[in-house]
């Protein structure tokens, strides 16, 4: 997270671990071929460093696609993952998921420690308590 911050470029993508049996197979039905799979029963949580992405906003987000639908802060107070005093809502919507905007003064173990907790109280199935991190490293400066 560090050398990303310090680079203004790069995200992290947060993925749970789910037990092997709660892992079902791709339904191969008309109407999933039509319309394709439901939302996943576990949340992917993204972190990016401030001055990243296509907005370049000059301050670190974090976002939470998950499968609990309207009122994600809501339903995260109820269950004891209340948003961090000083961190800014940006997004709150059942199909594009959460975003919220920590501020400058969140330490980057803090931002870490609150997405992981989120994700987990926001998912549907149990999980294995390991997460796996799909670091996307800056551009290199000769690429911009």
């Amino acid at each position: 997270m560090r050398l990303l911050a310090e680079a203004h470029d790069g995200w992290i993508n947060l993925l749970p671990g789910v037990p092997e049996e709660e892992v079902e197979p791709p339904s191969s039905g008309v109407f999933s071929t039509l319309f394709g799979n439901a939302q996943a029963p576990v949340s992917m949580c993204t972190w990016m460093p401030a001055g990243s992405g296509r907005a370049g906003t000059g301050e670190q987000t974090v976002g939470l696609l998950h499968p609990r639908g309207r009122y994600a802060v809501a339903q995260l107070g109820r269950l004891g993952v209340t948003v961090p005093s000083g961190w800014r809502v940006g997004q709150d919507h059942a199909r594009r998921g959460l975003i919220l905007h920590p501020g400058a003064a969140a330490s980057a173990p803090d931002v870490l420690d609150w997405m992981l907790r989120a994700g987990a109280a926001l998912a549907v199935v149990p999980l294995t308590g390991m997460w796996q991190a799909r670091v996307y490293m800056p551009r290199q400066a000769s690429t911009r």
